[in-house]
């Protein structure tokens, strides 16, 4: 900057220019993790901070370039803790951050990755939201060993269908699959162990030649069942057998009928049962049918007693549209419409379900009302999880975007403990890792980055079963503005 300064008081004007312009600084960026020049392991957590000491709406976000113009991470606010995965070699990152005054600060930061720790595991969302006019995506994320904290392949978003709403892993995490409403077929990807990327399976996806409302695999991983859901007539379960070469082919006698608009699966432990929410419709009664498994022959037959009805309480219609069964001997249904959950005890050698007595647990209230009995209102639960130690119970609530936490009895029963901040979890599906010790849902509106969605993570106390934010979530990722919203998510160990 150049003045031409003559007099006094031109020397005067000129320090008062100097002045604002060293008034109006960039923000500080602090990096204290990775340390510049040194040698890490991948993934490679950056932790780092910002400040502005001349704008008063302070920090607006952090992002870190592993190159020029290759964003990897964009994190909300003056601080960052995150997991980034990088291949081994030189990178010289820049960590940038920008606060709402539109100052731009940066720091930069050398490292050599030497290489990457095996992950703990692959969590993947299927994002979709047709009125964004966003493409359907998959996007990927490595478990962190020990701390499990999130951190996206290298891979980037892989392009889905047309209306992705439900995922599922093979119980090794060596398969994936997506179903999809409006194609009416199942997606099937191989996972690469190594890294968490996905490749399609060769002839994906498979027809099921109905709309699929939810898809599950398995124990054996032989045997892929699809929920075909059009609320009418021809509604079922279609059963795909696994190929060799990992493509997936109709097994003779598929599809079995349900009634109208089956929602969801649940299986016990070693599949000789399969269990399917139906909505049924404007019917106003929900049910879950059951049916014994035959691995061998890919067959199922309704057990006695199916379809076992969901009751229907003060709202005056069922509908149950998330299932979760506990070691093969409980099984809980969310049903979102009543506000409600139900619990069913599991006839070990048959199969049949049994309320759970004081079942179901209930806010009282329509579509998530509200009410001085059960604080924890708004409920509609969409999705449930447990925990590792089978203890607590965990229902996702689409009104409030909380997570109620439940502690188990010996005997099914559920006693309502607390719930998560409102906005805290939205979205799709709440799930568990493989050690039943970390918990992941969808992120909410409240703090996100216009044109980023993103997931949270929560560790759980498996003495109280309170749930407490991983320092490194929320673990966002670019979308379209606020389309693609999180529709389900599928952990593998």
């Amino acid at each position: 900057m150049k003045c031409l300064c003559f007099r006094l008081l031109s020397v005067f004007f000129c320090t008062l220019i100097f002045s604002f312009a060293a008034f109006a600084a960039d923000p500080v960026v602090l990096v204290t993790s990775p340390v510049s020049g040194s040698s890490v392991t991948g993934p490679v957590n950056y932790v780092a901070s910002a400040v502005s000491t001349t704008c008063a709406d302070g920090i607006l976000a952090i992002r870190i370039y592993s190159a020029p113009h290759v964003e990897a991470f964009t994190g909300a606010g003056g601080q960052l803790n995150t997991y980034i995965n990088l291949q081994p070699g030189t990178y010289n990152t820049v960590v940038q951050a920008w606060d709402n005054c539109g100052n731009v600060g940066k720091a930069y930061v050398t490292i050599n990755v030497t290489g990457e720790t095996q992950p703990a595991g692959f969590a993947y969302t299927v994002n979709f939201d047709e009125d964004s006019g966003n493409a359907p995506f998959i996007r990927g994320f490595t478990i962190v060993p020990g701390n499990g904290a999130l951190a996206q392949t290298g891979q980037g978003p892989v392009t889905a269908n047309e209306d992705p709403v439900a995922v599922a892993s093979d119980p090794g995490g060596f398969r994936l699959y997506v179903a999809d409403y409006i194609s009416g077929d199942v997606f099937a990807y191989f996972i690469d162990r190594r890294n968490g990327y996905l490749s399609p399976v060769p002839g994906a996806p498979f027809a099921a030649n109905r709309s699929v409302a939810a898809v599950a695999v398995h124990p054996s991983g032989t045997l892929i069942f699809a929920a075909l859901s059009e609320y009418a007539a021809g509604d079922g379960v279609a059963v795909f057998q696994l190929q060799p070469d990992g493509a997936l082919q109709l097994a003779p006698g598929s599809p079995y009928p349900t009634l109208n608009g089956p929602q969801a699966f649940a299986q016990n432990p070693d599949g000789t049962y399969l269990y399917v929410a139906d909505g049924n419709g404007s019917a106003g009664t929900g049910y879950i049918e059951a049916f014994a498994v035959d691995a061998a022959s890919a067959s199922l037959t309704p057990l006695p007693g199916s379809p076992f009805p969901v009751p229907v309480q003060s709202c005056g219609s069922s509908y149950p549209n998330s299932l979760f069964d506990l070691a093969g001997n409980y099984l809980y249904a969310a049903d979102g419409f009543e506000g409600v959950v139900d619990g069913y005890a599991v006839a070990s050698s048959a199969g049949t379900l049994t309320a759970v007595p004081g079942s179901p647990w209930e806010d009282t209230h329509c579509e998530g009302g509200g009410g001085i009995d059960y604080p924890q209102a708004w409920m509609s639960p969409r999705s449930l999880a447990v925990d590792g130690s089978g203890k607590f119970l965990y229902a996702l609530n689409n009104w409030e975007d909380d997570i109620a936490i439940y502690s188990i009895a010996a005997d099914g029963t559920l006693t309502f403990l607390s719930y998560t901040p409102q906005n805290s979890a939205c979205y799709g599906a709440v799930r568990t890792d493989s050690t039943g010790n970390y918990l992941y849902a969808g992120s909410c509106y409240s703090g996100r980055l216009a044109g980023y969605n993103g997931v949270v993570g929560f560790s759980i106390n498996h003495t109280t079963g309170a749930l407490t934010p991983l320092p490194t979530s929320p673990y966002n990722f670019p979308q379209a503005g606020y389309g693609a919203e999180v529709q389900d998510m599928a952990v593998t160990p």
